[in-house]
């Protein structure tokens, strides 16, 4: 069986009705390697005090060699509440995060808080893998974020990648933009996310945009 490789593309900008960008995403820059490899994306929450930290703090967390995929989120969460205890005016700082891990057999797992979402293009299908958290009819309101509840609800799922499959990690300012056939079309014919980040900023959008794009070869 052929070792699985991975080349990952990264982009992150800050929308033009955004005064700063409050995404974060790791790793840092794109890039290519062998598995076992990890990602995520993090949304800090816009109108809230220090939201960019919120999400810098989640991405950070990221550089650590933890067992399984929610521990990130759990540490990061910790990390965050201890930044709140510390900086009064923090109080509320929240980010979403989306995150996986690719082992060294090709299975993804992905632990998910927020509205962030994890696509995977596989056999010429478009499957989310994520859920979004808003509550119903107030599409900019969480239900759950990071840095707001000590006990999150954290969704898990795995699944098996194979040569040829496609993940994206991105943000809300992305998907709201465009629809499922949209980044369907553009994955497929192997769009980076530098060109697909360019292409969502045209449409002047609300929010900051941030994507992760990562080829299984």
């Amino acid at each position: 069986m052929n070792e699985l490789k991975i080349v990952w593309s990264i982009k992150s900008e800050c929308g033009p009705k955004r005064e700063k960008n409050e995404d974060s995403h790791f790793p840092l820059i794109s890039g290519n390697m062998s598995l076992p490899f990890r990602a995520g994306v993090f949304d800090g929450m816009g109108g809230h005090k220090k939201g960019e930290v919120a999400s810098s703090i989640a991405s950070t967390v990221m550089s650590d060699e933890l067992e399984n995929i929610e521990d990130y989120i759990k540490l990061a969460n910790n990390k965050i509440f201890e930044y709140q205890s510390n900086n009064a005016d923090s109080e509320g700082m929240g980010t979403t995060m989306t995150a996986v891990k690719i082992d060294a057999s090709g299975v993804m797992h992905v632990a998910h808080v927020g509205d962030s979402r994890c696509y995977v293009l596989s056999k010429r299908n478009l499957i989310k893998l994520t859920e979004d958290e808003n509550v119903p009819g107030y599409q900019n309101v969480l239900i759950q974020a990071l840095g707001t509840k000590k006990n999150l609800n954290i969704q898990k799922k795995d699944i098996k990648l194979s040569s040829g499959d496609v993940v994206l990690l991105c943000t809300d300012g992305l998907y709201n933009e465009v629809g499922d056939e949209y980044l369907k079309k553009k994955l497929q014919e192997g769009i980076s996310a530098d060109t697909l980040v360019s292409e969502v900023l045209i449409q002047e959008p609300k929010d900051n945009v941030t994507a992760i794009i990562i080829n299984v070869i």
